[in-house]
């Protein structure tokens, strides 16, 4: 049988993941709906159960659950957590993984809690293109899925290409055929597909709607908190085995990266964009006090903190 599963992701916003809910449920496909909660707000915890209760054939997955998962099937290390105010999206990721791969789903589908405009057509569609061989996804409108940079770089006329990488917030795959996890840092979703490289990205002539109404959080501490993961890509892009490439690849890296943030800020002066200018002041501030070594490390760090096992 070609068990099908969907796992909504939500974090402290109740309203939308009503509505997402009711979305999924008015579809009544062949296919079963989890909630990963990792929401940190004990009051959004408790509406959100009451949401899932609202319909008995939704699963609620949230802290508690998570935690008896792992103590049950693994020994849960304590980077391993669900529900903190912490970056938690490359975790809640791999627990739907794991979820999935031990339950015996061949195909789910990824939705985040702001993604709207999908029905039963696409939702069917998406699963009948999907293969071990692929990731599948539809076409993003609304809110561009990207960094801050990356923002302003389209902003002022630096850039002005689409995403690289399918988004993980409508992303159909197949959990037994993953080789690799989420890492724990932005850009989770483009870093796995990349280390995923023999995998074909397939976008479906649809459009899914990416909340029309979010804007972008204009702050320096976002930027420089995202910039790890944006190197990081930028690292894979240049070459597959990235993550196992020495100090010198990763020195040359950072410099790119400096680069184009110079190059960013300049056209950012020639538009008279003050919040252009001030980001990427400050995030070359911050690129300034990094070298290859802190990139090498950070990557090792991460690459620990990766629960290697497969249930």
């Amino acid at each position: 049988m070609n068990k099908k599963a969907i796992y909504i992701f939500t974090c402290n916003r109740p309203l939308k993941l009503e509505r997402i809910v009711l979305e999924v449920k008015s579809m009544q496909g062949e296919y079963d709906i989890y909630i990963i909660d990792d929401s940190s707000r004990e009051d959004v915890i408790k509406t959100n159960q009451k949401i899932s209760k609202t319909f008995n054939t939704i699963k609620y997955l949230g802290k508690t659950q998570y935690l008896d998962f792992y103590s049950i099937n693994h020994t849960l290390a304590k980077y391993q957590l669900l529900g903190d105010e912490t970056w938690n999206l490359g975790i809640a990721r791999n627990f739907a993984l794991d979820n999935s791969t031990l339950l015996g789903y061949e195909k789910i589908l990824f939705v985040d809690d702001d993604i709207s405009g999908f029905d039963a057509r696409k939702i069917e569609e998406g699963f009948s293109a999907l293969t071990e061989h692929n990731f599948v996804s539809c076409i993003l409108k609304g809110f561009e899925d990207d960094s801050i940079l990356g923002h302003i770089a389209k902003q002022v006329g630096v850039i002005d290409d689409g995403p690289k990488m399918l988004s993980g917030g409508f992303l159909f795959l197949s959990p037994t055929s993953i080789s690799h996890r989420f890492y724990n840092i932005y850009n989770e979703d483009w870093i796995l597909q990349l280390l995923e490289k023999d995998k074909e990205q397939i976008i479906l002539p649809y459009s899914v709607l990416h909340d029309a109404e979010q804007n972008v959080n204009w702050t320096l501490d976002q930027a420089i908190f995202q910039e790890f993961g944006e190197i990081v890509v930028e690292g894979l892009l240049e070459n597959v085995n990235a993550l196992s490439m020495n100090y010198s690849f990763w020195e040359s890296m950072l410099e790119l990266r400096i680069q184009f943030i110079e190059e960013i800020l300049e056209y950012s002066i020639k538009e008279r964009s003050q919040h252009g200018q001030s980001i990427c002041k400050g995030v070359l501030n911050w690129l300034s006090q990094q070298n290859g070594n802190y990139l090498l490390k950070s990557i090792e760090q991460i690459k620990s903190e990766q629960y290697e096992h497969k249930v």
